[in-house]
């Protein structure tokens, strides 16, 4: 049987301009940069500068690495919208009061934003494919890249849904989904930076493999760790996180290192996701209770 709740966002959003806005806008932004990428490039091909194929990589990087943070930005005003309704009317709490629903209501939500932002990357691809046609990029970094975007998607959702069902008011709910997404992009970095020091100072200059160790789980609950490995993938440059890794104590000249980091990276977005999804089923249930 058909969840209702998604049953009913979708005939809600099928109804409402603001998708078909979103479309326009996104790929209007993807578009506009594109054309600044070629008319840069043809300029410069025409005036006798070197010509660099490479370049166009770099072009292909900053449109996907757009699409990507466009998951991250407009994550909390996605799930405000979803959300705003049934905290206006009330409706949340009488949902809540039913038993079982507080499973399905939290899969609406997460299997519409997937949704929404799977429509936003499949009205993109023209774009893509056609800058592959002069980058030489293979379709599977453009397979990959839609996989990372529904991996940020699920990541950034969880992290949206659970905020906004734990809080009464949406404001609340944007602050602590902006609160808790930089905790995961910057928080991680910060404690790990932090574990070192103290090391440093507690061992008299020596890093400790536990003290490694653990930098290296605050790592891979950084996001950031992933799109590191479709950097890496796409351009052949791994220099930057392998400085960082090395700073904090951690062996990457192995191969087994790029062969399970950065998956490991995108699983850990998934288990994060789960646990908040898991969080926000028990917070309705356990008010349901109360």
């Amino acid at each position: 049987m058909l969840n209702p709740f998604l049953k009913a966002e979708w005939l809600r959003e099928g109804r409402n301009i603001r998708l078909p806005m979103m479309i326009i806008f996104y790929n209007a932004i993807l578009a506009f940069v594109m054309i600044l990428f070629m008319v840069f490039n043809e300029e410069s091909f025409q005036k006798g500068y070197y010509y660099n194929n490479s370049s166009y990589v770099y072009e292909f990087l900053i449109i996907s690495s757009i699409q990507l943070l466009a998951v991250f930005f407009l994550m909390p005003f996605s799930v405000s919208r979803l959300f705003m309704a049934d905290k206006e009317n009330n409706m949340l709490d009488q949902f809540v009061m039913i038993p079982g629903i507080s499973k399905q209501y939290v899969q609406a939500k997460i299997l519409l934003v997937l949704s929404l932002n799977g429509v936003l990357f499949l009205s993109g691809l023209p774009i893509l494919a056609l800058v592959c046609i002069y980058t030489g990029v293979s379709w599977t970094i453009i397979v990959r890249l839609g996989i990372m975007v529904l991996i940020y998607s699920f990541w950034a959702g969880s992290i949206s849904i659970f905020f906004y069902s734990i809080y009464s008011k949406l404001i609340w709910g944007f602050v602590g989904t902006l609160f808790g997404q930089m905790m995961f992009i910057i928080g991680t970095i910060i404690v790990a930076e932090m574990l070192r020091n103290g090391a440093l100072l507690m061992q008299q200059g020596e890093l400790s493999s536990s003290v490694s160790n653990m930098c290296l789980i605050l790592l891979l609950m950084n996001p950031i760790a992933s799109y590191m490995g479709y950097f890496g993938k796409l351009t052949g440059d791994t220099g930057l996180i392998a400085t960082f890794c090395s700073y904090l104590g951690i062996d990457t000249s192995q191969k087994l290192f790029s062969l399970v980091f950065y998956k490991a990276a995108s699983l850990m977005c998934i288990l994060v996701g789960i646990a908040f999804l898991f969080f926000s089923v028990w917070h309705m249930e356990k008010k349901r209770r109360n």
